[in-house]
């Protein structure tokens, strides 16, 4: 059976209120009815009786008047007309015991009264006559005014009653009212307040508890929607549990199948979780490692030692600046591994814990120090073939008398090759060797339209032979303090790469100027283009890609070197690449005279 609802609870009280009332009503308005037109009747009829008699006096008045002063045959046809009008109006009007007999009486006496004083019209007639019948008309009168004071007093009983009606009927309604207020006050506050109490007690660590049968409709609806609500949550909280196990299980498959050390530290520096690699790394124990502040780890081993005591060397530093390299001995070799501190935060920005991860990068300082032995190499072999060129350079330049100019031409430019060259293989071995931080340049004066001009003449043949075209546009600029040596390097490196990868029929351009206190020397070239993605790679040593099948530099070193070189003069170089199109390197050099640089 469905509980009533609330709804019908209150507009059955209400219509049960209403009809009260209309019964009280009905019960009570025609008693008032009745009250008011037997208080009006009776009113208007003694009163009737009593003008009735106040005329009758009167016109006793003027006729006695008259008699007295001898005018009582003028006065007495109209004065008599009045009073049998009035006594005809009186005994129409009885309302009250004795009043007919008294009526009949006056009417007799009266007009006894009236026919004497017409047959003496003297003045004969006693005055006794008048003294009774007034007696008689005051006793009509003080009969009606009785009548009608009786008539005050049972109207005001009855007003009396109906008020005391009125007001009983008022308080049944009123404890109908409160009683139906007070039953439903109850029925919606106990079903709330056991649903409030249900609602702080719910828990998704236990089984929630459920709402029983309610009185009233609404409150059913609502306690079945909790009950429903609350087995949702419960099969929520199972799938959640599931889901967090699967994600947890999933998360340590994935954080244990690294080939790197991961340690899980919460806020208060405590380590929730530790890979077996990272385990391996610190030589500590997974088991003793969890729950343990990673700062006192119960562990004197000399991995786990040194890598604390890095951590706190770069604690103090800023969050992009903290990591750092340690040189462990693991599992029979050196290693070389990165600490990297990486807070752990949520969407509002707030950490919650730290995770710590032990790179091993052996493989990259591997492949360094690989590197920079074939650098060593390559400069130290560079040394056999330089040697005998120079050998030859100079008994050529003992001979050169036997020379004509276009071969003394190319005699020189040999030479400034083999100084150029030399200078860059002494340079690239000091810093294969660790013997120089960085590439050094002199401060000379230097004319970048001389220094193109000199270089473009040295691959002049070669533009030559694989019919394509090298043009320059050198305008006027002014002199710079430079590394000539050094800059006609870079300016050989721009050439040479723009030849590579140029087509038969392109073009290579070579351009100067100066603008903002800065020079700028251009090479421009028809090739292929250069991606965007290895633009941003393109200064980066050992870089290096294949281009229209045409072989890239010998080690990927060129451009690196170009770049070291240029800011060594406090410039800058940057490429504007157009895929299809070709590209152009743009070098850029401050003006000014007095900029001077440390000399080699």
């Amino acid at each position: 059976m469905n509980p009533p609802s609330l709804r019908n609870r209150i507009r059955n009280g209400s219509l049960a209120m209403l009809v009260v009332a209309l019964v009280l009503g009905a019960l009570a308005l025609p008693e008032v009815h009745q009250l008011g037109g037997a208080i009006r009747e009776t009113l208007y009829r003694n009163y009737v009786s009593i003008d009735a008699a106040q005329h009758m006096h009167a016109a006793l008045w003027r006729v006695e008047v008259a008699m007295r002063d001898g005018d009582t045959t003028a006065v007495l046809p109209a004065s008599r007309s009045e009073f049998m009008s009035y006594i005809d109006i009186e005994e129409h009007d009885i309302t009250e015991p004795g009043e007919a007999h008294l009526a009949a009486d006056i009417d007799r006496r009266g007009r006894r009264l009236f026919a004497e004083i017409a047959d003496a019209p003297s003045g004969k007639v006693p005055s006794q006559e008048f003294a009774e019948l007034r007696l008689r008309l005051d006793k009509l009168i003080a009969i009606n005014r009785d009548a009608m004071f009786r008539a005050d007093g049972r109207a005001a009983k009855m007003g009396d009653r109906l008020t005391y009606e009125f007001a009983g009927a008022l308080v049944l309604l009123l404890g109908f009212g409160a009683m139906l207020s007070w039953t439903l006050a109850w029925s919606i506050s106990k079903p709330l307040d056991e649903l409030a109490d249900r609602l702080r007690s719910f828990s998704l660590r236990g089984p929630s508890v459920r709402l029983g049968e309610q009185r009233l409709a609404e409150l059913q609806a609502v306690a079945s929607e909790f009950n429903k609500m609350a087995d949702r949550l419960e099969r929520f909280e199972k799938l959640n549990v599931d889901r967090l196990i699967y994600e947890k299980s999933k998360t340590e498959a994935i954080i244990e199948s690294l080939e790197d050390g991961i340690v899980l530290i919460d806020l208060e520096g405590v380590v929730t979780h530790i890979n077996g690699v990272a385990a391996i790394i610190l030589g500590v124990e997974r088991g003793e490692a969890l729950g343990c502040p990673f700062d006192d780890l119960n562990s004197n081993h000399p991995h786990y030692l040194r890598v604390r005591a890095a951590l706190r060397s770069i604690a103090n530093q800023p969050l992009e600046a903290q990591r750092v390299e340690v040189d462990l001995h693991v599992r029979g070799r050196d290693h070389t591994y990165v600490l990297k501190p990486v807070p752990l935060r949520q969407d509002d920005g707030a950490s919650f814990g730290t995770i710590l991860i032990l790179q091993d990068i052996t493989f990259l300082r591997d492949k360094d120090r690989a590197r920079t032995n074939l650098v060593a190499t390559l400069s130290h072999e560079l040394k056999t073939p330089l040697t005998s060129l120079a050998l030859s350079a100079e008994l050529l330049e003992r001979g050169k008398q036997n020379l004509d100019t276009k071969q003394r031409e190319f005699l020189a430019s040999i030479n400034e090759d083999l100084d150029r060259i030399r200078a860059l293989a002494d340079d690239l071995l000091n810093l294969a060797r660790g013997e120089a931080g960085a590439i050094t340049v002199r401060s000379v004066p230097v004319d970048i339209g001389e220094l193109v001009r000199v270089v473009t003449r040295t691959f002049a043949l070669q533009f030559e032979q694989k019919r394509v075209a090298l043009t320059t546009d050198v305008n006027v600029i002014p002199m710079i303090r430079a590394d000539a040596a050094k800059l006609s390097w870079v300016l050989s490196n721009l050439i040479a790469n723009g030849l590579r990868y140029t087509e038969s029929g392109g073009s290579v351009s070579i351009s100067t100027g100066s603008h903002d206190g800065k020079v700028w020397l251009k090479v421009a070239d028809t090739g292929p283009g250069i991606a965007p993605q290895i633009q941003d790679f393109l200064f980066e040593r050992y870089a290096q890609w294949p281009v229209n099948g045409a072989a890239p530099g010998s080690a990927g070193l060129g451009l690196a070197i170009a770049k070291e070189i240029v800011e060594a003069h406090g410039g800058r170089i940057f490429v504007r690449s157009t895929v299809g199109k070709g590209t152009c390197f743009t070098i850029e050099l401050p003006a000014p005279q007095e900029a001077v640089w440390p000399s080699s």
